[in-house]
């Protein structure tokens, strides 16, 4: 044999092992086939909740009973709960205005067969956006012209004017100019009437009172009425009858319950007192609720 041949063994030889060597090196599972993608480690990530606590009586699926009785959702239309005068939840409000009013143009023709009362629309500048003027205006003029309003008596009528001197002025207003004219004694936003002005509070023209359970239409309406009333002479009342319409010239704002509205003016009088007879009324945003439309 040849010195070559016997290099060429050897070369072989030693190829031949570092194969074997490799091919053993590799772990069982690893991918035999040419071109397999390594593998990729997953990663498990996981959300922590706490679960309700749950009641030995009922499953977290089902309430009991007596959970389902008691709910908000299971007194809603019920008295068990007599609203309160806080301010229901709603849109924002600006806090403050510019201390200043703009009559909004437009004129209406006279409403009601009595003595003619003219009356202005007015917005405190920088209360609201002026996107609500008009329709603030228009929401005024339908409580007045409502014949289940003041004019159903035959004693007065309503005319809006916009140039000529009117003889009560109706003013949106933002809340803390309404707070210092009004009294904020009652911590509650309340609208009010002075030396011939009516001034509505914006958080309420906007949210309204808890009274009306989220009918912000019929509270707007009761509110012009309310303050009207007073412009005409009219003091506040309470409850009649159990389940009856409210007399518009009761708080509602504060609530539609004798006991509830005796105990919340109890610090700062209103006017006559109001007895704890147990009385609570239905909302009612008009003077004269039973005349047909």
């Amino acid at each position: 044999m040849t010195v070559g041949r016997i290099v060429m063994y050897v070369f072989a030889a030693m190829l031949a092992g570092v194969t074997i060597g490799l091919l053993r090196s590799l772990p069982p599972d690893a991918p035999a086939q040419h071109g397999a993608q390594p593998r990729i480690p997953v990663v498990g990530t996981s959300i922590s909740v706490r679960p309700a606590p749950s009641s030995p009586t009922s499953s977290p699926a089902e309430p009991s009973s007596s959970t389902a009785a008691t709910s908000p959702l299971a007194l809603a239309g019920q008295d068990v709960v007599r609203p309160g005068p806080e301010l229901p939840p709603g849109v924002p409000v600006r806090q403050r205005g510019e201390g200043w009013w703009r009559t909004v143009p437009g004129t209406t023709a006279q409403v009601g067969t009595g003595r003619v009362r003219t009356y202005s629309v007015e917005v405190e500048q920088g209360a609201v956006v002026p996107q609500a003027q008009l329709p603030f205006a228009a929401a005024v003029d339908q409580a007045l012209a409502d014949p289940r309003g003041w004019t159903a008596s035959g004693d007065v009528a309503f005319r809006r004017v916009d140039v000529a001197q009117p003889d009560v002025r109706i003013r949106l207003t933002a809340t803390e100019t309404a707070r210092a004219i009004c009294g904020f004694d009652l911590p509650y936003d309340t609208s009010c009437y002075v030396n011939g002005v009516v001034y509505v509070s914006a958080p309420r023209w906007f949210r309204g009172a808890q009274s009306f359970r989220g009918d912000l239409e019929g509270y707007r309406k009761y509110l012009v009425n309310h303050e009207i009333g007073h412009f005409l002479g009219h003091g506040h009342e309470a409850c009649p009858a159990d389940g009856a319409p409210a007399p518009v010239m009761m708080q509602q704002t504060f609530s539609v319950s004798n006991d509830r509205l005796a105990e919340i003016t109890a610090a700062a009088p209103q006017g006559p007192a109001v007895a704890r007879d147990g009385k609570t009324c239905v909302a009612n945003p008009w003077p004269n609720p039973g005349v047909a439309r």
